[in-house]
């Protein structure tokens, strides 16, 4: 993969061995050396490691302790705001995955994804853009200004303010599409929705 700039060394803050074996493997495809991979289990360790290595490229698993997770990743982008940080959780855990990326993270990959889906998911994000799906994009949707009158008792959201191509984007979205076909439909280059959707990502970190 000589394209890519690779972010070097790695913190993998993992709390699954098998799941982790295999985004290990799959780094090393995309051009990794093994030995600039760092392992922990621990938050506190982590930090040490933060301290001893300066690693460019973190993957942090949100199976168990996710608040402090997500605290740790605000942290982390306080201190070092050009790092990577990549999570990894569940497909259905959409609410954690959004506060991840008000956290400040670069991008996600899910324990259900396919071997293939996980390269692709770290390829993107190393190359600059950022990965969503269908029901990430229903929840930013959700964000938005217009509130229905049947929810003002209930407490709502900070609004996410898109343009309307942005808001085009995330309805394609969430009707299934991907970039790919979106960037097709609508005749417009793949990296500037890719460059739309980092946007998006951007708007959510400053919420």
């Amino acid at each position: 993969m000589g394209e890519l700039t690779l972010p070097v060394p790695i913190l993998m803050i993992k709390d699954q061995p098998v799941f982790n074996h295999l985004s290990e493997s799959i780094l090393i495809r995309l051009g990794y050396p093994a030995e600039l991979m760092i392992h922990t289990d621990n938050l506190i360790e982590a930090e040490q490691l933060l301290q001893q290595h300066l690693p460019n490229l973190i993957l942090i698993d949100l199976y168990l302790n996710q608040s402090e997770k997500i605290s740790f990743i605000r942290r982390i982008k306080k201190i070092h705001p050009d790092t990577y940080i990549i999570v990894v959780l569940a497909q259905h855990e959409t609410c954690l995955l959004f506060a991840a990326i008000q956290a400040g993270v670069q991008g996600y990959i899910f324990h259900e994804h396919t071997e293939a889906e996980i390269f692709s998911h770290i390829k993107t994000i190393l190359r600059g853009g950022a990965p969503i799906h269908y029901a990430l994009a229903q929840y930013i949707l959700s964000h938005q200004p217009n509130i229905n009158k049947t929810q003002a008792t209930t407490k709502t959201p900070l609004p996410i303010h898109l343009t309307a191509i942005e808001n085009d984007i995330l309805n394609l979205i969430s009707e299934g599409l991907s970039p790919q076909h979106i960037a097709q439909q609508i005749t417009v280059p793949l990296y500037k929705i890719e460059g739309h959707i980092k946007n998006i990502y951007q708007k959510i970190t400053c919420l």
